[in-house]
C-alpha cells in the first residue's frame, strides 16, 4: 500500500495538472503536457526572440499552465437572447492554455481535435495578456458556477453564474498607442447589454455581407472612446482659441 501511495504520488507530480482541470478531460490534459509541450517547444525553438523568448534555454524549460475550453456563440441562439449569453454558446473541441516562462504566462498554446479524433497543436506563441486576464477573472469568482470561456471575433469574453444570476467581463487589451496592459479590475456585468451589443454587430454584419471593423470591447465600452474623443477635441478647441487670441495680439501691435 506504502508503494502504490509513493507511485501515485509521483505521477501526480509528474502531469502538473491545471487549475481548471476538472473542467477538462484528462485525455486533453495529458496531450497538453505531453505531445503538446514537446511540439510547442519545438516551434518555439525555430525563433525564440520572435516568439518572445531570450533564448532556447528559456524555451526547454517552459511549462503548461491553466487552460480551458473555447465556446462559440451559436448566431440563430444569439438573436433570440435576451438574458443569458451562456445559453448561446456550443462548446468547441479547442482548448487554449496558457505557456508559463518561470509561473509567468509567456505565450499560449491551442489544441483541437481533428475529424479522426487525434489531438494536434494548431497555434502556439502569441500575447497571453487577455487569456490569463479572462482566466484569473474567472478564478477569482471562486463561488461562482458553469466558468465559460467564449471567443468571437478573436476576443474572449468570460461568463459564469453566482447565487443564479449569471455575469460577464469582457477584457479590454489596451491600444498600441498606449501603454501595455489590460484594463484592470473589471467588475463583473449582468450579460444583456453585451447581448445588445453583439446582436447590433451580428445585424451590422448581415446587412453588410462581412464583418464590421470594431471590436466587442470597442462598443462595450463606447465610454472609453468617447472620453478619447473628447480629449482630442478639447485640446483642438484650446489650440485653435490660442492661435486666434496670438494672431488678434499681433495683429493690433501692428
Amino acid at each position: 500500500m506504502l508503494l502504490l501511495t509513493i507511485a501515485l504520488f509521483l505521477l501526480f507530480l509528474t502531469f502538473p495538472l491545471p487549475a481548471w482541470a476538472q473542467a477538462i478531460a484528462e485525455d486533453v490534459i495529458s496531450f497538453a503536457n505531453k505531445e503538446g509541450l514537446t511540439l510547442t517547444r519545438e516551434g518555439l525553438s525555430k525563433d525564440p526572440k520572435g516568439y518572445g523568448y531570450s533564448n532556447e534555454a528559456e524555451i526547454s524549460i517552459i511549462t503548461v499552465g491553466e487552460g480551458m475550453q473555447i465556446h462559440f456563440i451559436d448566431g440563430a441562439k444569439l438573436r433570440a437572447a435576451s438574458d443569458s449569453l451562456i445559453e448561446t454558446v456550443t462548446p468547441q473541441e479547442i482548448w487554449e492554455f496558457l505557456i508559463l516562462s518561470s509561473g509567468v504566462p509567456k505565450s499560449k498554446m491551442i489544441i483541437q481535435k481533428d475529424s479522426n479524433g487525434s489531438f494536434q497543436v494548431t497555434e502556439f506563441g502569441g500575447n497571453p495578456d487577455t487569456l490569463a486576464y479572462v482566466i484569473q477573472s474567472l478564478q477569482a469568482e471562486g463561488e461562482g458556477s458553469e466558468p465559460t470561456l467564449i471567443r468571437e471575433r478573436d476576443e474572449y469574453i468570460a461568463a459564469f453564474k453566482k447565487d443564479n444570476q449569471e455575469f460577464i467581463i469582457v477584457p479590454q487589451q489596451a491600444s498600441s498607442a498606449e501603454a501595455k496592459g489590460l484594463t484592470s479590475n473589471l467588475e463583473p456585468q449582468t450579460p444583456e447589454h453585451l447581448i445588445d451589443v453583439l446582436q447590433t454587430m451580428q445585424n451590422d454584419s448581415s446587412d453588410d455581407e462581412q464583418d464590421g471593423w470594431e471590436t466587442i470591447a470597442s462598443v462595450y465600452y463606447p465610454d472609453d472612446n468617447n472620453h478619447l474623443t473628447r480629449s482630442i477635441t478639447i485640446s483642438a478647441i484650446i489650440a485653435l482659441a490660442a492661435v486666434f487670441v496670438i494672431w488678434a495680439y499681433l495683429r493690433r501691435r501692428k
